[in-house]
């Protein structure tokens, strides 16, 4: 019995294996070329499967449907541009509003020039329609974060930005926008269209006139209508603004966003509550001054927990609360996650020494040894307010350094110094 050549690999049609199940990023790689260059309408299921080397049932079992595809494609991309922009904000922090501006800008044109074709579908003219809510957000979010930068160093001529720093970051974040557009559309020199936009940015943020940002700030905002039910602050009426609900409210709503671990956004926190960013920004500041309370009201929430269950007295149970509290907070994954992303942001926030989560820390501890010395008759060894920092700088330094470095520290070792600190005769504590 003979048996026939094998038919050559070069005229056989590609397909994977169907051992292996591809995965979601796997096929969204396949198909995204066919997006970026040709659009949502002009293209079937056939010529996304024949992209992705797969079938059409493999596409819908994992999507469901083209719109979905795209959906899905689409903010697959937008994740990535921002984590590529977050990414440039950590690389410029210590440094003023110029550099960041530099440094911001041209991570745009560089995730266009390295991811071309994800920069495409998320802004390029054959998506434009589809690709709206995912650009959107993707803008508002780059924005958010530009306009926190101004409100924080661009404070010359002791301005108090209020709406005029969303305003300018507004415009600073549509000039990049349209500044990589234009270039990769005439062939520009990505690197050379860079430098004039960023010099363009920061020659008009150097220049602005004082006057023209105040009047932007107490200029009456247009009416508008609310329709979020009820609320305590005010009545809900045509052509009135709807001020927030109590201060709890965007609070919790920030602590149940950073427990999901996600990142928390103001303009996000205002579209679920139906308010204004603008408004959120008055009563709470900037994203990272609501990012500080947030975190403080979560390890006040720690410690009280703690602290209703613990039956110890004295030096013992300040120990005890502190290293449990600890523990809980060590392990928890969207803090680990915080510390890790936003590093060294985050570690700024937390141990800033007039910021709300150091502050905050430091009197929850202090109230715990004033409690002890009143109730139990403790001595400390050193004043309580020195004693509470000391404890609050230990448990900073190992929780920063356990969530960045991703290895768990001795916390054994660490509740030994920590019951020095105290002077208890023996460690106390533990999960």
């Amino acid at each position: 019995m003979t048996r026939s050549d094998p038919e050559p690999a070069e005229v056989r049609p590609r397909r994977r294996s169907t051992a292996v199940r591809p995965s979601d990023d796997t096929l969204l790689d396949g198909v995204l070329s066919v997006f970026a260059a040709r659009g949502f309408d002009d293209v079937t299921m056939d010529d996304l499967a024949a992209a992705a080397e797969t079938s059409k049932p493999t596409l819908y079992a994992h999507f469901g449907s083209k719109d979905q595809l795209f959906d899905a494609c689409a903010r697959r991309e937008a994740a990535r541009l921002l984590e590529w922009m977050r990414e440039s904000y950590r690389r410029a922090q210590g440094f003023a509003l110029d550099r960041h501006i530099a440094t911001t800008t041209r991570a745009l044109f560089d995730f266009a020039a390295t991811h071309a074709e994800g920069f495409h579908v998320l802004f390029g003219a054959p998506t434009a329609g589809r690709a709206h809510a995912v650009r959107t957000a993707t803008i508002q979010s780059v924005t958010d974060t530009v306009a926190e930068l101004i409100r924080h160093e661009y404070g010359a001529g002791g301005l108090e930005w209020g709406a005029s720093a969303d305003y300018c970051a507004a415009a600073i974040v549509d000039i990049g926008v349209r500044g990589v557009q234009q270039a990769l559309v005439q062939r520009l020199d990505v690197t050379a269209a860079a430098d004039l936009t960023v010099s363009m940015i920061v020659a008009a943020m150097r220049h602005l006139d004082p006057a023209a940002v105040r009047a932007v700030d107490v200029a009456p905002s247009a009416p508008r209508v609310v329709v979020r039910g009820d609320t305590s602050d005010s009545v809900v009426a045509e052509d009135r603004v709807v001020e927030p609900g109590p201060r709890n409210e965007v609070l919790e709503n920030a602590i149940r966003t950073f427990q999901r671990g996600e990142r928390v956004e103001l303009h996000a926190v205002a579209a679920e509550l139906g308010i204004s960013r603008t408004t959120i920004y008055r009563r709470f500041g900037t994203r990272e001054e609501l990012l500080g309370l947030t975190l403080a009201r979560q390890f006040e929430q720690v410690i009280a927990a703690i602290d209703s269950r613990c039956t110890s007295r004295g030096a013992h149970r300040i120990s005890e609360v502190f290293d449990r509290a600890l523990r809980r907070l060590s392990a928890d994954p969207a803090l680990r996650t915080y510390l890790r992303n936003e590093s060294p942001a985050a570690l700024r926030l937390v141990t800033q020494a007039d910021g709300p989560v150091h502050r905050g820390s430091v009197a929850l501890v202090e109230n715990l040894i004033r409690r002890a010395q009143e109730r139990d008759g403790y001595v400390p060894p050193v004043d309580r307010s020195t004693l509470a920092y000391a404890l609050v700088r230990l448990g900073e330094s190992f929780l920063y350094s356990n969530a960045v470095t991703d290895i768990d520290g001795d916390i054994d070792h660490l509740l030994r110094v920590q019951t020095t600190l105290l002077g208890v005769a023996g460690p106390v504590g533990g999960s």
